[in-house]
């Protein structure tokens, strides 16, 4: 997959709407729908960062959609087949290249179409008018453009438009693997602190070459890298556990708040002995390394694991508990975001009923309203989720198209 970028007439980088005022109630005993809002969050810092407009055409089974949400949050309604988890991917390809579902480009596109398109204007709040982001997506690039400038790297998307997704299987984030789980704290520590790509990329290439020097069976290479794999490994693990213990509070705050009733804790492990130099440990596991060809410890095998009782959630938890889990993770990484950075990405729930009662829906729509977060959420049908429209925008898809 590549990257290219130049100028493209079809994607109109020029246009621009304007950006919608949008008031929220603060009173105490102000209503949203069957709850009601704290007032002890009355002062913390709305995300800045805002979605005014959203055009889409080609992606699966949308056809040309043009949308202007709220800046709060915006439900997508349609059946199944409909494309309305094809809005939420829309986004977040614009902003991180690549989209949640399939590797292969052919199904994003639509039949019968060269490429997808996807147009979104932010709106950063700091009343300048808004940035357009373009990307087109074909079976074989990306061409991407950001106010008339050419973005290269899939970085570069994910600077402009931060976004965090929350699918509707729980599962896939807790028993897909410990990789799953770093890529989390990974792009999570990329939006509050943007350095952190340059540590976390030297610390791939300093990777990539002891363990080519390993595949090639040269001992003696590998050891020249060892020392600048520990630096490197250092540097990415003191990212990473600041990160966690900045993040985790929040986690079981959230539990708490939502009235979960299930023990949490979690432990986060490095990927290696920090008690012993790595360089050490590196040279004591050289044979091992050279047999298998890769290089067996270091922040690449490090896990955040989460436990119940002692238990992976993902043994002891329900699909319900484990949904809030996961949505308790994702909204204390907003909180994380917005207190560096006051701002935050933009968060995208497929199908937020699925495995929970209306209760836990509504400790969740409440959580996100009070924090001023823009999210979209696909669901089914109106009942599904229910809270005052005065707070809320909904489109209706049908048939790939916004009725």
């Amino acid at each position: 997959m590549s990257i290219r970028c130049h100028a493209d007439e079809a994607l109109n980088w020029q246009r621009w709407w304007p950006v919608y005022a949008w008031k929220r109630v603060r009173e105490k005993g102000a209503g949203y729908g069957p709850f009601l809002l704290r007032t002890d969050v009355a002062n913390w810092v709305c995300s800045k960062l805002k979605i005014v407009r959203l055009e889409i055409s080609n992606l699966r089974a949308l056809r040309e959609l043009v949308l202007e949400p709220g800046r709060a949050i915006n439900f997508i309604v349609g059946a199944n087949g409909a494309g309305k988890t094809s809005v939420l991917e829309g986004i977040y390809l614009a902003g991180r290249g690549r989209s949640f579902r399939h590797a292969e480009s052919g199904p994003l596109i639509r039949n019968g179409a060269d490429s997808a398109t996807v147009v979104v204007h932010i709106d950063r709040g700091n009343g300048a008018r808004a940035s357009i982001l373009g990307l087109r997506r074909e079976k074989s690039a990306i061409v991407c453009r950001m106010d008339g400038n050419d973005l290269n790297k899939r970085s570069d998307l994910a600077e402009a438009l931060p976004v965090q997704w929350v699918g509707s299987q729980p599962q896939v984030f807790l028993e897909h693997g410990p990789d799953v789980r770093r890529r989390f704290l990974d792009m999570g520590l990329f939006h509050v602190e943007h350095s952190y790509l340059h540590t976390v990329s030297e610390l791939q290439r300093v990777l990539r070459q002891r363990n080519a020097a390993l595949r090639s069976g040269d001992a003696e290479m590998a050891s020249i890298w060892d020392k600048p794999l520990q630096l490197a490994s250092e540097q990415v693990n003191e990212a990473r556990s600041r990160f966690v213990e900045k993040l985790m509070p929040g986690v079981i705050s959230l539990l708490s708040e939502w009235s979960q009733d299930f023990d949490f804790s979690y432990r986060y492990r490095s990927g290696w002995n920090t008690d012993k130099p790595l360089s050490a440990l590196l040279k004591s596991k050289i044979a091992i390394d050279l047999k298998m060809g890769f290089t067996g410890i270091g922040p690449h095998r490090a896990e955040l694991a989460l436990f119940s009782d002692g238990i992976p959630v993902e043994k002891k938890l329900s699909r319900g508990q484990q949904k809030m889990l996961l949505l308790a993770l994702n909204i204390a990484l907003l909180d994380v975001s917005r207190t560096k950075t006051q701002s935050s990405p933009i968060l995208l729930v497929d199908d937020l009923a699925a495995e929970l009662d209306e209760m836990n829906r509504s400790r969740v729509l409440r959580s996100l309203l009070e924090r001023g977060t823009q999210a979209f959420l696909t669901k089914i049908d109106d009942t599904a989720l229910r809270v005052d429209p005065a707070d809320t925008r909904t489109f209706h898809v049908e048939h790939g198209v916004l009725k």
